[in-house]
């Protein structure tokens, strides 16, 4: 077997690892409603912040290119 063709199937089994914990992990959650409840209410903290830092992020940029449209 060729070195890339060795990589190619060590990245391969690793995907495959990795679907495989995902997979665990989402019939883990389905399971206990109160651990899917935690995950649910991170995720909408964490949407809710990144909501707030775009739109502070898009009044900054909104902000200076009005300043920069004022200049002589």
């Amino acid at each position: 077997m060729a070195p890339d063709e060795d990589a190619m199937r060590a990245a391969a089994r690793e995907l495959i690892a990795a679907g495989r914990s995902f997979l665990d992990a989402a019939e883990a959650l389905l399971d206990d409603p109160v651990a899917t409840e935690r995950v649910v209410g991170i995720i909408s903290v964490i949407a809710q912040q990144a909501q707030r830092t775009a739109a502070n992020a898009f009044g900054d940029m909104k902000r200076s290119s009005e300043r920069t449209d004022q200049r002589p």
